[in-house]
């Protein structure tokens, strides 16, 4: 049965400053959608739909990787995962098998620097955004990781004030 809007909208203004029962309420919505769907599955208790561009079924939610140095004149190296871990060596584990589909960077001063994104420790990079005038990104991104992979972030250039690089990550299963 459909959930008029005017409700769903109501609904919303009520359990504004309540996430989990709003989250809740949107995820039944979503399995409402979903049931007899063949685009969007329900796995684990997350929903996954069928991204044609990528030819597999990612997750609605994307987490954000993040890293970043704070300081003036960074060069050549590793970023930190939260601005204390040092991602070289470390890196982000990957929970569950995952998919990039997009990556971005930005820094404070408008030269020119790469953002790139690692993988397991080897020095080949899986994906190098540019960044001209202190941003750049790619939505096109499609990089598939292995549940226990990890990513690293890494600065290549010179004179970097306040480097930032981030990446979205689906979640991928195979129905």
């Amino acid at each position: 049965m459909p959930i008029p809007l005017q409700q769903l909208y109501e609904e919303f203004n009520r359990r504004i400053d309540k996430p989990h029962e709003f989250n809740r309420l949107l995820s039944s919505i979503i399995a409402e959608l979903a049931a007899g769907s063949p685009f969007i599955v329900q796995q684990g208790g997350m929903f996954y739909m069928l991204d044609n561009y990528r030819g597999e079924y990612l997750s609605l939610a994307r987490p954000i990787i993040t890293a970043g140095f704070y300081g003036n004149n960074v060069t050549n190296r590793y970023l930190r995962q939260d601005e204390v871990t040092m991602a070289g060596g470390s890196g982000f584990t990957i929970p569950r098998d995952a998919t990039i589909t997009a990556a971005w960077g930005k820094s404070r001063n408008t030269g020119g620097w790469n953002a790139e994104i690692r993988k397991n420790g080897i020095p080949i990079t899986l994906v190098s955004i540019p960044i001209v005038s202190g941003i750049g990104y790619d939505d096109t991104v499609n990089i598939p990781l292995d549940a226990g992979d990890y990513i690293e972030f890494y600065l290549s250039g010179t004179g970097v004030e306040h480097p930032l690089v981030a990446c979205e990550l689906a979640w991928r299963i195979t129905p």
